[in-house]
């Protein structure tokens, strides 16, 4: 009976990371090309807009609608 709870307390804890929502970031390489990724973007590219992340990619794709024109932020969109 011991074992089987730690065993469901193991599973429950390495579950629960799993379950925990992933941040959607707006970003710009360095050509300046804006795109939308999940998770922390790597080397080579740049979080613009919310730095924390957002927490939709609905939310992130409306942000970079309202930059794309804007020349300044984003020279082109990668879909």
């Amino acid at each position: 009976m011991k074992k089987c709870v730690v065993a469901s307390l193991l599973v429950i804890g390495l579950a629960t990371p799993a379950l925990a929502a992933e941040k959607v970031f707006m970003t710009v390489d360095t050509v300046g090309n804006c795109s939308v990724i999940y998770g922390k973007p790597g080397v080579g590219k740049t979080v613009i807009g919310e730095t924390g992340g957002y927490d939709s990619m609905d939310a992130a794709k409306k942000a970079l609608d309202e930059v794309r024109n804007d020349a300044s932020k984003c020279k082109g969109v990668v879909e």
